[in-house]
């Protein structure tokens, strides 16, 4: 007799077909092998297949650079030298810890000890802080000329990321623009192909103007792009370096290699190359005149098939904005993408001249931080919509926020708005800039006026919610069944 493994047993192993690997095991150790066995099936055929990676680029980006040194968070930031300081952004960045008392602490010790950082440690701070997306306008007007002057000492990685954090932050400096373009050509040699895209994206999706500078970069654009692997190229073709930044030559390039290693990209990646596609044949007509045959096929059938989009989810703003509309009368959807591009609010009725018309609503993200100047995504997108036959109204929200929670005054200025048609192809202008000081002051009053609106409308929610408690409710049927006491 015996046990299963003692002498006599071996009950546990069905001898003679296949040895340990035919092992009878508990159904919880069944289901977590089967897990790993498809998760491993799962992984060799996206990732050898298809060569895709798992994780975002920022996900990525924490794995090969981390700070191996052990930090507590909560530690008192005044006993923290400079390398202490930098390992616990980059590790509360790294955790997505978005304590906006612990960022305020470490935002005052960072400017006490902003001489004292070293070019690498700036780097994996200014990560850190568009990681977390951290926005507080005095702590980067204090940084950011400390990184100037440090910026002729930057490698790659650091320059990657003052940009990356700027572009996040959208933060504003024709200055500093020029002079990273101009250190980014003087130190080609020793930049990363994947740092050089994302340093060039943020250029254009800062506004880099300098002809001298754009035509520079343009120049040695293809010979640092061929050192680029696949699952890096696919950053590199986004809208708006299309349409602001590149030449024609590298236009043709990007697009035309993109056809070439799509296999390895995400939905995403899809997306921005079909609207890079688009903005190429609007803005850009030689450079599309110039692709061959089989890359205009390509983005041809790319509009065609269906790209996976979690699309936008609507701004309190909008929210508002809408039911102002609806009680207008005027038939509208919300948030949608045509094309691809992402529309706020599309009307319903056409023009005289079979125009569609629609509504962008520009919240304070549409703008750079701080100003009234539209961030050149928004120009570009404006560009687009009008020159494929858009009607393009805007609802900005310092006037919204003017308003205040007046619908007798929201309805007449929505009125106004739709009344008349816009010229075709009408170019999207900035409004005179305001000083500082009216800026914050006007975003304080736009947070305050949805606060009151938010307030409003949980009060609203809360006098139409029924009461089964407290108050009886009666069901034609038998009182033993249907009778709620």
């Amino acid at each position: 007799a015996g046990g299963c493994w003692g002498p006599g047993g071996g009950g546990g192993v069905r001898h003679r077909r296949g040895g340990i690997f035919q092992a009878w095991v508990r159904p919880q150790e069944k289901a977590a092998l089967r897990a790993i066995k498809d998760e491993s099936r799962l992984r060799k055929h996206g990732v050898a297949r298809y060569n895709k990676r798992w994780r975002s680029w920022a996900q990525n980006r924490v794995r090969q650079y981390q700070l191996p040194l052990p930090v507590t968070l909560t530690s008192d930031t005044a006993l923290m030298d400079a390398t202490y300081m930098t390992a616990c952004v980059q590790k509360a960045a790294a955790l997505r810890k978005h304590d906006l008392h612990l960022w305020r602490g470490f935002s005052k010790r960072v400017l006490e000890l902003k001489d004292e950082f070293l070019p690498e440690q700036l780097g994996y701070i200014l990560w850190g802080y568009g990681k977390s997306s951290f926005l507080e306008g005095s702590f980067y007007a204090d940084f950011v000329p400390t990184i100037k002057r440090q910026l002729p000492n930057f490698q790659s990685h650091a320059l990657m990321s003052f940009m990356w954090c700027m572009k996040r932050v959208k933060w504003q400096d024709k200055d500093m623009l020029r002079i990273v373009a101009q250190h980014s050509l003087d130190s080609m040699d020793v930049l990363r192909p994947s740092d050089f895209i994302k340093v060039t994206n943020s250029l254009a999706g800062l506004g880099l103007s300098d002809s001298g500078l754009r035509a520079a970069l343009s120049r040695v654009a293809v010979s640092k792009l061929e050192q680029c692997t696949a699952q890096q190229f696919r950053d590199a073709v986004h809208p708006v370096t299309i349409g602001c930044l590149w030449t024609d030559d590298v236009v043709v390039y990007l697009l035309e290699r993109f056809r070439r290693i799509f296999i390895t990209a995400r939905p995403m990646h899809l997306m921005k190359a079909y609207e890079a596609a688009v903005v190429c044949r609007v803005r850009r007509p030689d450079a599309w005149r110039a692709l061959s045959r089989e890359a205009k096929q390509f983005y041809v059938r790319l509009s065609q098939r269906h790209i996976p989009d979690a699309g936008r989810e609507p701004s309190p703003m909008h929210w508002d904005v809408s039911r102002h509309l609806a009680d207008l009368g005027e038939a509208h959807r919300n948030a949608f993408r045509w094309g691809p591009f992402h529309i706020d609010i599309g009307l319903e009725e056409l023009e005289e001249d079979e125009r569609r018309r629609c509504l962008m609503v520009d919240t304070p993200a549409s703008f750079f931080y701080g100003t009234d100047e539209y961030v050149p995504p928004r120009l570009l997108q404006h560009k687009m919509l009008t020159a494929l036959g858009w009607d393009v109204r805007r609802v900005r929200w310092d006037d919204w926020s003017n308003l205040e929670l007046d619908s007798e005054k929201k309805r007449p200025f929505l009125t106004n708005l739709l009344a008349g048609s816009r010229p075709v192809g009408e170019e999207l202008s900035d409004r005179p800039g305001s000083k500082p000081a009216e800026a914050r002051e006007k975003l304080r009053k736009f947070r305050e006026v949805l606060r009151r609106a938010e307030e409003e409308e949980q009060k609203a929610r809360e006098s139409r919610k029924i009461d089964f408690d407290n108050e009886p409710w009666h069901v034609e049927g038998p009182p033993s069944r249907y009778m709620v006491p």
